[in-house]
């Protein structure tokens, strides 16, 4: 009984090691560059529907753009003259 719990205990640990440094390695690893070419100006305002806050958006992502989330709703546009 006592060299079962051994092993078990030692396959634990390799395991729990294995896991966590892959972690690490995900959260060290930094995001991709962006392109230059595809940052466009938008000045653009947007609100929460939810709670009210307010987002400017000056420049965007044009490849990936999607209006922003808050209180885990996607924000309106505000067209402000």
């Amino acid at each position: 009984m006592g060299i079962l719990r051994l092993l078990l205990a030692i396959g634990l640990g390799v395991l729990i090691w294995y896991v966590a440094m892959y972690f690490i390695r995900t959260l060290s690893t930094p995001p991709p560059e962006v392109d230059p070419d595809d940052v466009i100006e938008a000045d653009q305002d947007y609100r929460c529907s939810v709670c009210g806050a307010e987002l400017t958006l000056k420049y965007v992502n044009a490849t990936e753009f999607s209006a922003p989330r808050h209180c885990r709703e996607d924000m309106v546009p505000v067209w402000r003259s």
